[in-house]
């Protein structure tokens, strides 16, 4: 078997304990074969629209703008991502686009990729091969996890039906959906058969998901959808195998996948080979601190991961806890997945030694969360209690990265201690997306001191600065809860 393709996925992610990546974009070449017998790739670019630059508009919108320029074979696509958004960028969502590169032959392609921030300016440069081997008379495609959701994105046509990915940068997620899935095989001539199945983390068979297909000379798509009624939430596979006229399977291609439904059960057979608690407590922890685990982490999450959180948190599953852990960290550090949990918890450990109380720990407080979400500030203002004001702490951040935001510049947060027992202070306001903020922040600072008929209006109108000079006339807009003080509750 001489056909053949390497797949290329190129994801863009830091590996810093503390902070989140700075940019997350994926692509995705799939090779098929047209019916003349010719290559094509379809290049699947997906971009993480939370974790780019935005700014602010003069409608007052959040916009952001994101170009990708790809080469290969003398071939050229230019495409830009756009996105706007009211009030904070921090929901933006997993942004797709389609392109696709025909060769005559089966030579090796170099692909080149140009990346472009147009509101930082940030760029990257990044090169790769496709690898192609000599023509044969058949061709097996990897399945595709489709998304099964109505959208108003392009409709991506593929052998007449509408062929639209599952946006996702590492396995795709399927929540109380069916699991949907495309491939293609082309034939040049003989008599061969198509074999599929869905598979469980285990390598066993999903019961009722296999099926058969003859197929013809030409292009065949596949195009399948599971149910999965009655289904346990966990990890699986689309497995297909292409099989001779003699029943011997000359090539395969598998696609894994999760699956959650809204039980959020796990079937324990599914961990086996995979984890164990005698395992996880081998390397990753205590089996019974793991719903402690998801907390501590959970500054880190991407607005996906959070889902995810919020529905494990509820499901009070512990297994199911301990294998997302795991997971969660092969993501975001392939290569050192246990490494950089354990690194992480060395910076919980100092945390909450820094902001922990005997009642409450580091990480679940609002100093904490922000410290491990966005790393340590680039300057603290404190100011003690002086009878007028509470004490509080201004935080400026010159340069703010986290999974769940766009890349921001210049923000400040600011805590209060209301209680003035056991230093317990609390966000009250921050200039950052994504946060919370309170228009009446300095009034909440004052112990209700300021004099004048406007409590609204800043300190500096009536002679004096209680409230640090660089956000004393700062506009603030609406009132929002963080997601955090959610899942802690």
């Amino acid at each position: 078997m001489l056909l053949k393709v390497k797949i290329v996925l190129v994801t863009l992610v830091a590996t810093c304990v503390v902070h989140a990546q700075t940019m997350r974009l994926s692509l995705d070449p799939s090779m098929y074969v047209t019916a003349q017998g010719k290559p094509y790739v379809d290049l699947y670019t997906t971009l993480d629209a939370s974790t780019i630059g935005f700014e602010l508009n003069a409608d007052s919108n959040w916009v952001t703008s994101f170009k990708v320029v790809v080469q290969t074979g003398g071939k050229l696509d230019a495409f830009t991502f756009n996105y706007a958004q009211e009030d904070s960028a921090s929901g933006a969502p997993l942004l797709l686009q389609k392109s696709t590169f025909a060769f005559e032959d089966w030579t090796h392609q170099v692909l080149k990729i140009v990346i472009t921030d147009d509101v930082t300016g940030d760029f990257i440069e990044l090169e790769d091969t496709l690898h192609f081997g000599g023509e044969e008379a058949y061709y097996l495609s990897d399945p595709i996890a489709l998304d099964t959701l109505e959208s108003d994105n392009v409709v991506y046509q593929k052998s007449g039906s509408a062929v639209i990915p599952k946006p996702s940068l590492g396995l795709p997620v399927f929540e109380n959906v069916p699991i949907e899935w495309y491939s293609e095989v082309y034939i040049k001539e003989g008599q061969y058969v198509l074999r599929y199945e869905l598979q469980n983390a285990s390598g066993d068979a999903v019961g009722g998901t296999q099926g058969f297909k003859r197929l013809q000379d030409g292009v065949n798509p596949i195009r399948i959808s599971y149910a999965m009624d009655g289904q346990n939430s966990g990890a699986y596979a689309i497995k297909t195998e292409l099989l001779d006229a003699s029943g011997t399977v000359i090539k395969e291609a598998s696609e894994s996948l999760m699956w959650y439904n809204d039980e959020m059960l796990i079937d324990a057979s599914l961990l086996e080979g995979v984890l164990t608690r005698a395992t996880f407590e081998k390397s990753w922890g205590n089996w019974d601190e793991v719903p402690e685990y998801l907390s501590m982490i959970a500054p880190l999450a991407s607005l996906a991961e959070r889902r995810l959180l919020m529905n494990l948190k509820e499901s009070m599953d512990t297994a199911r806890a301990a294998f997302y852990l795991t997971r969660f960290w092969q993501e975001k550090a392939p290569d050192q997945a246990l490494e950089s949990w354990i690194g992480y918890k060395r910076v919980v450990d100092q945390v909450d030694a820094e902001f922990g109380s005997k009642t409450l720990p580091g990480y679940r407080t609002q100093m904490g969360r922000v410290f491990l979400q966005y790393g340590a500030p680039s300057l603290v203002e404190e100011r003690p209690f002086d009878g007028k004001n509470y004490p509080y702490q201004i935080w400026q951040y010159d340069r703010l990265v986290s999974s769940s935001t766009p890349i921001q510049q210049n923000q400040v947060f600011v805590f209060v201690d209301q209680e003035l027992v056991g230093r317990q202070y609390t966000l009250i306001h921050s200039s950052a997306m994504g946060e919370v903020k309170d228009h009446k922040w300095q009034f909440h600072l004052s112990r209700h001191s300021n004099t004048g008929p406007d409590i609204d209006a800043t300190s500096t109108q009536y002679s004096r600065d209680n409230f640090g000079e660089r956000i004393s006339n700062s506009l603030i807009i609406g009132n929002q809860g963080t997601w955090f003080d959610q899942f802690n509750n």
